[in-house]
């Protein structure tokens, strides 16, 4: 599917590269899902002595979820990456990411993220290995983290007219 013109898209094809800067893994033909949410938690409000209220601004904990089947038959692999088997990166080490959900629509979100080990085994005999997964990013700032893909100009099943210095959809 290509990017609609109000820009959205689905899941896919898509990439998603996790590692060191020079010698990302390239997880895309892993995931099962995966996204980036927020995790808000209000500031607490305190009352002052003369009756007003006093706010703490929220704080966001970022991450980066979803589930994966589980590349446990290579050696630097994500799976050995997350259980601290490839060189110099320890178990919990904060690494660069690069997620795009969709080429199409082709919004990109890069930063880093602390890794943490995937888990190992599947819930019946016969199911691929697989993992959910959460890891924290971190310093993460949206405002500088994404790349937007802008949608394509209106298709040819929208009539577009000028008003003034506007441009409005007819």
């Amino acid at each position: 599917m290509t990017t609609t013109p109000d820009g959205t898209g689905t899941l896919g094809p898509g990439t998603l590269k996790i590692g060191q800067t020079a010698t990302p893994i390239d997880v895309s033909c892993l995931l099962n899902g995966a996204r980036i949410e927020p995790n808000v938690t209000a500031g607490d409000t305190k009352t002052m002595l003369c009756g007003t209220t006093k706010s703490a601004p929220d704080e966001i904990e970022w991450a980066l979820s979803g589930n994966v089947d589980v590349d446990a038959g290579k050696s630097s692999g994500l799976f050995a990456l997350s259980w601290g088997k490839v060189a110099g990166v320890p178990v919990g080490a904060t690494v660069d990411f690069e997620y795009c959900p969709s080429t199409a629509v082709g919004t990109t979100v890069t930063g880093q993220l602390k890794l943490h080990p995937l888990g190992l085994g599947a819930d019946e005999y016969g199911a691929y290995l697989s993992s959910d997964f959460e890891f924290t990013l971190i310093d993460f700032d949206p405002s500088t983290a994404v790349t937007y893909g802008d949608a394509p100009p209106l298709g040819d099943d929208v009539d577009v007219v000028a008003d003034d210095d506007r441009v409005v959809a007819a």
